[in-house]
């Protein structure tokens, strides 16, 4: 079924048990790595239908409604959006692209903002590229590429056994001692905002924090390293730390007036490969 250069991928049947049941939350069964937010705006751009017509995220279910979720056909890379990546580094087994701050990096079900990852068949014709890790939509960096999930595999069991270290730069409110390391466990839970709880991580899952220059106006910068990244770890961990991101919108200072959130991610090693990427602003 076509509607409007769309595709239908998924349907259901509103059962007894849907009865006023918000549109929203019932399409996380569609959803299952889709937050409440992202849900709304798949909804609001048309990609789910509730007996044939449009709905808001709000609609009370009713038993029999018939929901079907639709993407686009095709899911083309825009010129615009190809021009801002680049690749840093190819071997036969990986690859490094540069994704600039704003791009989300990986593509979500159901959405149809851009993403780097929409763009990977057109940088790597002729291959399988599987992104193996996400940034935030706000940081900037390096998002590491496998060709094909043998190396993904690879790479996760490297990863398993600490021989991968990822390195950000970040720009923060305060300044640090030289070095130190937070090693708080994190809940992540709420999609929203990750937590932090008061016992220890696994060492994997730690942020070493290292002082790289002081900054005007009670600003610095500073490095971060992380085996294991957790979602957001490294803006929560600092925040928690008392050293919020520059231009964090969600864990960093009220009003905080920057032009972008000032993360990046700018190096990464495991045995076998090295890759690095400036910041451009440092």
């Amino acid at each position: 079924m076509e509607n409007n250069k769309l595709i239908e991928i998924d349907m259901a049947v509103a059962t007894d048990a849907d009865e006023g049941l918000r549109l929203d939350k019932y399409i996380l069964a569609f959803f299952p790595d889709v937050g409440l937010r992202q849900r709304r705006r798949i909804i609001e751009n048309g990609l789910v239908t509730v007996n044939e017509r449009k709905a808001k995220p709000g609609l009370k279910l009713f038993t029999g409604a018939r929901v079907v979720v639709f993407e686009q056909d095709g899911c083309e890379c825009a010129d615009e959006v190809s021009a801002g990546l680049k690749i840093l580094k190819q071997t036969d087994d990986y690859a490094v692209v540069y994704k600039p701050e704003g791009l989300h990096s990986a593509k979500i079900a159901g959405g149809i903002e851009p993403s780097a990852e929409g763009c990977f068949p057109k940088l790597f014709s002729g291959r399988e590229p599987v992104l193996i890790n996400r940034l935030d939509q706000l940081t900037s960096g390096m998002l590491l590429v496998a060709f094909g999930h043998d190396q993904v595999n690879i790479f996760k069991d490297i990863e398993e056994k600490g021989q991968v270290d990822k390195f950000y730069l970040a720009k923060v409110h305060g300044v640090p001692e030289s070095e130190f390391i937070i090693k708080n466990r994190l809940d992540t839970d709420d999609r929203a905002m990750t937590k932090v709880l008061e016992e220890d991580a696994e060492h994997l899952r730690w942020s070493r924090v290292k002082l790289i220059e002081k900054l005007d106006g009670d600003m610095s910068l500073v490095e971060v390293e992380i085996s294991k990244g957790a979602r957001h770890q490294i803006r929560v961990h600092l925040a928690h730390a008392g050293f919020p991101i520059a231009g964090d919108p969600v864990y960093g200072k009220v009003d905080d007036a920057q032009d972008r959130m000032y993360l990046h991610h700018n190096r990464i090693t495991f045995p076998g490969f090295e890759a690095e990427c400036d910041s451009g602003w440092k």
